[in-house]
């Protein structure tokens, strides 16, 4: 593993998603590397299924929680519309992986179409990756876990780029939930394998020259 001084990562979605678990993973994994790892929820109504943030900064230079706004590397999105809400916190050519499930706020009377929330995040100065983590885990039966798949994508993002080596795997196992690990399992390794067919060789050195520069 290349030794982390910064990386900021902030982790959106809806309350009920799982954000604060997928935070969980992402820092106990580096923690478990040795890489120091701080994690901080700013904003939102977890058991209402409000509008929430995860900021995880990463990094043996990092001393305070909260990432600033312009200066997230990547960004992980559990809901279309929280991932628009919220692309403002990736820095230019950062990444933002995001899981295609629109969930419409309660009592919006307008109504976002899917397409809509997609031309928006593709008309921003970032690399945008669209994984179908909800689908996935619905499919394995285990709906609440689309959270795992979105990590398996940053896994495997972080290998790419050679912040990560596939010798994590193990780790991962280890800090999986016990319950349903086998789907678990093949939800994380589906994620990897959904981030490594839309990641050419041109593009992995284009993340890396804007993932590495300060690391």
């Amino acid at each position: 593993m290349k030794l982390t001084s910064e990386l900021n990562i902030i982790v959106t979605g809806v309350g009920g998603q799982g954000q604060l678990f997928l935070s969980r993973l992402i820092a106990e994994t580096f923690l478990r590397l040795g890489t120091p790892s701080l994690i901080a929820e700013t904003h939102g109504m977890s058991q209402r299924g409000g509008s929430v943030i995860v900021h995880v900064r990463v990094g043996n230079t990092v001393k305070a929680p909260l990432i600033p706004r312009g200066e997230a590397d990547i960004m992980l999105g559990l809901e279309l519309i929280e991932a628009a809400r919220y692309v403002d916190y990736l820095r230019v050519n950062g990444v933002a992986i995001v899981n295609e499930k629109l969930i419409v706020p309660a009592g919006q009377s307008l109504k976002l179409k899917k397409e809509e929330v997609l031309g928006f995040l593709s008309e921003k100065p970032i690399k945008l990756i669209l994984v179908r983590s909800s689908q996935r885990a619905a499919s394995l039966g285990v709906p609440l876990s689309a959270n795992v798949h979105m990590f398996g994508a940053l896994v495997a993002l972080l290998e790419a780029v050679g912040v990560l080596t596939p010798d994590i795997d193990s780790i991962v196992a280890s800090i999986l939930p016990k319950r349903m690990l086998d789907q678990n399992l093949l939800l994380y390794r589906e994620g990897k394998g959904d981030v490594k067919t839309q990641l050419g060789s041109e593009e992995v050195e284009k993340i890396k020259k804007v993932l590495l520069e300060k690391l």
